[in-house]
């Protein structure tokens, strides 16, 4: 939330379903609307509060949200577990459980005579008004230009790589968790301003922004931290690979010479690949790697394991 509200995203909106019941026992606050609205508000969002089973409100609050501009919008929506079923709407012990066989029909019965209008909605398609985007044979230009044995530092390698990528393709973008000066991430925002997203200390929402931007394949996004820190978004990393999301996660200092930061999670994530780098020549040459398969969604991963002392 504070994610959305520093960056003033006014076209985003959130629907909080405050429906009073946790899954085991009731939720600590229950359906104190105004509490959850004072919150959203502390955060920097305009909040709506509707009752969340009239499409009349929800629609105005929908409506009011476009007209907002400078923070984004919480609908806070009070709503009923189990609304209109008689013996079970707000009542307790029924998460994710199934009405008894000899109850069925008649709960559909009752259901059925709440329904006072009988005009199906069809709503209209989406307006498709982005221009297209093609995302194959993102490369680099040229191949890096390092002298012999020059020592150069891997994740120093991938900055300069990725700065230069972002020269050859304006759909490439970068994200980072605040590290951007150790993952040389830095070097992408001085060259491409515009298309660098500081994501701050929150891992998790990173992840999460990084696959909202790789939706409808219309960026390719490189979201970059220390490569231990990932396992804090372990459960967006897995989402977003079931989802098919084509992300690029970047994991500096695991490894050799930092052992005690090694991991590779990657081999517990499905549709993912993992490749760990050692060389500043294939650092510089990985950003570039993979796009030829774009089609294939994968949750790719690149890890730094060796560092040169020159560049801690």
């Amino acid at each position: 939330m504070a994610f959305a509200s520093h960056y003033k995203l006014d076209n985003l909106m959130a629907v909080l379903d405050v429906n009073r019941l946790g899954q085991s026992e009731p939720a600590p606050l229950q359906h104190k609307i105004d509490i959850y609205r004072k919150r959203c508000e502390a955060f920097g969002w305009h909040t709506e509060v509707v009752d969340g089973h009239s499409v009349d409100e929800l629609c105005k609050a929908f409506w009011q949200a476009s007209m907002i501009n400078g923070k984004p919008t919480m609908v806070i929506a009070k709503t009923f577990k189990g609304k209109g079923i008689e013996g079970v709407e707000d009542k307790e012990n029924w998460h994710g459980k199934a009405i008894p066989k000899d109850e069925v029909e008649a709960v559909i019965n009752s259901i059925k005579a709440l329904i006072t209008n009988e005009k199906k909605l069809v709503p209209g398609q989406p307006t498709e008004d982005a221009p297209p985007v093609c995302l194959q044979n993102i490369k680099l230009s040229a191949p890096p230009a390092y002298k012999h044995l020059e020592k150069v530092a891997t994740r120093k390698a991938y900055g300069t790589a990725l700065a230069k990528l972002g020269h050859d393709n304006k759909n490439v973008i970068a994200l980072d968790g605040d590290t951007k000066n150790s993952t040389f991430s830095d070097m992408f925002k001085k060259a491409h301003p515009k298309r660098f997203i500081e994501c701050y200390i929150a891992e998790q929402n990173m992840v999460s922004v990084a696959v909202g931007c790789c939706t409808r394949d219309r960026t390719v996004a490189f979201a970059s931290t220390f490569a231990t820190f990932f396992c804090r978004a372990f459960d967006q990393i897995r989402m977003a690979a079931i989802s098919e999301s084509n992300i690029n996660l970047v994991g500096s200092h695991c490894g050799i010479s930092i052992g005690e930061l090694n991991l590779n999670i990657s081999k517990l994530i499905p549709n993912s690949r993992g490749t760990f780098l050692c060389h500043s020549l294939r650092s510089s040459s990985s950003p570039g790697y993979g796009f030829s398969e774009v089609h294939q969604r994968l949750c790719k991963w690149l890890y730094f394991t060796c560092e040169c002392t020159e560049h801690r």
